[in-house]
């Protein structure tokens, strides 16, 4: 019989010092319930997860501004940017063993996503946004003091056949996204794409834009194909695009804001890897369908700004519905998904049972979403009707500081 995993990451602002790591639960498919197997590496700041089902690897992204490493090696008080790691997990008992870390190329690594093939792997960075100075100029224009902020990336890995990073742990490919004086610098929170791998989305909510971006594994080369601002109907400017989340069949993404109570609905032209070769410059098209409010109008204190912080989007994985959270309000919506279109449609609006809800995922079964709450050190389990409508359940461990999770069966 498989078993079912659920993988739960603690996070804390980006800094030095123990963050309580990554943990190891086993769920039960009948019950929901989760039952603890192991921790791991406590120092760990858990960004989110990637699993390669054939080679039963799993990846982590260690989402900090310095490491001890880099520290230690160039004599410095910081520096060195985030690391990935690679675990090997025993089917059978639930156990990691760590396969090796390595640098991620950048600071505060918080979007992770594999391609179709796991030959490679893609690491955005949401960067620190740490001012330096550069002096600039020289005698005939004169000198002049100009901040610069730390490198926002989108790096590419490839793999080993065991699974561990390839090249000796370096980059295969690193776009730099360009600084602008007249803008702030990326902040590139989430990286994702359809089962297929045709493409991939990042999210940067720093300049309200969707960055997408295709891979030529043969060439183990990241292709950049286009920059676009958020369309974002019905919200304000500032949005803070955090998450997108694709649909398992139909050719249809989502888009939840940080900062505005909605999701946008987009559809997408359907392609292959093979479509996209890496001369060509085109962008995979795209457009806005609808949007959706993901709060009824009536609760308390919606039109204060602080109370709408949306955090984490997902799919059921049969496609009929999607969920989100809402920090602030501590609250989860589910929504029916129009089978034709794509479109959501606004069907509950659950009170969670504690305070900032970071992360969620659905078993493997698709009846349990698994909520984590970051302030109060707990992961829920919710009942997912033939309805997709949700329900609590009484079952609920304690983690420090969840956030990112992945059920996992194998």
């Amino acid at each position: 019989m498989p078993s079912n995993y659920v993988f739960v990451g603690s996070f804390v602002m980006p800094k030095p010092g123990d963050h309580d790591g990554l943990h190891v639960f086993r769920a039960d498919t009948e019950t929901g319930a989760l039952t603890p197997v192991a921790s791991y590496i406590p120092s760990l700041n858990v960004g989110t997860f990637a699993f390669d089902g054939q080679r039963s690897v799993l990846y982590v992204i260690d989402e900090v501004l310095s490491t001890a490493e880099f520290r230690d090696a160039h004599s410095c008080s910081s520096g060195g940017g985030g690391q990935v790691y690679a675990f090997s997990l025993d089917k059978a008992t639930g156990k990691l063993t760590e396969l090796g870390h390595w640098p991620s190329f950048g600071t505060q690594p918080a979007g992770l996503a594999l391609t179709a093939d796991n030959s490679h792997l893609i690491v955005s960075h949401f960067t620190s946004r740490t001012v330096t100075t550069t002096v600039t100029g020289d005698h005939t224009s004169g000198f002049a003091l100009t901040p610069r902020y730390d490198d926002a990336t989108t790096v590419l890995f490839s793999l080993e056949g065991d699974g561990i990073l390839g090249n000796n742990g370096k980059p295969v490919d690193v776009y730099v996204h360009p600084s602008h004086a007249s803008s702030p610098p990326a902040c590139l929170h989430s990286v994702r794409g359809p089962k297929n791998g045709a493409f991939f989305v990042e999210c940067d909510m720093a300049r309200d834009q969707l960055i997408t971006l295709t891979v030529d594994s043969a060439a183990s080369s990241l292709n950049i194909q286009e920059v676009r601002d958020v369309p974002v109907r019905d919200a304000h400017a500032h949005s803070g695009p955090r998450y997108s989340a694709f649909h398992p069949t139909l050719p249809i993404f989502y888009v939840n804001y940080e900062y505005s109570p909605i999701i946008e609905t987009f559809s997408y032209a359907k392609t292959s890897p093979k479509d996209v070769k890496a001369s060509e410059t085109r962008s995979p098209s795209y457009t806005s369908v609808s949007t959706v409010d993901v709060l009824p109008g009536e609760l308390p204190g919606l039109d204060q700004k602080p109370g709408v912080l949306l955090s984490d989007l997902i799919v059921h994985p049969s496609g009929n519905f999607a969920y989100t959270l809402v920090r602030g309000h501590n609250v989860v919506s589910g929504f029916k998904v129009d089978g034709e279109t794509g479109a959501l449609k606004r069907i509950q609006t659950a009170q969670l049972g504690g305070n900032s809800p970071k992360g969620c995922t659905i078993g493997e079964n698709g009846r349990w979403l698994y909520i984590a709450l970051s302030q109060s050190s707990a992961v829920e389990v919710w009942r997912i009707g033939d309805d997709g409508l949700l329900e609590a359940t009484d079952s609920t461990v304690t983690v420090p500081r969840p956030s990112a999770m992945l059920a996992v069966e194998v």
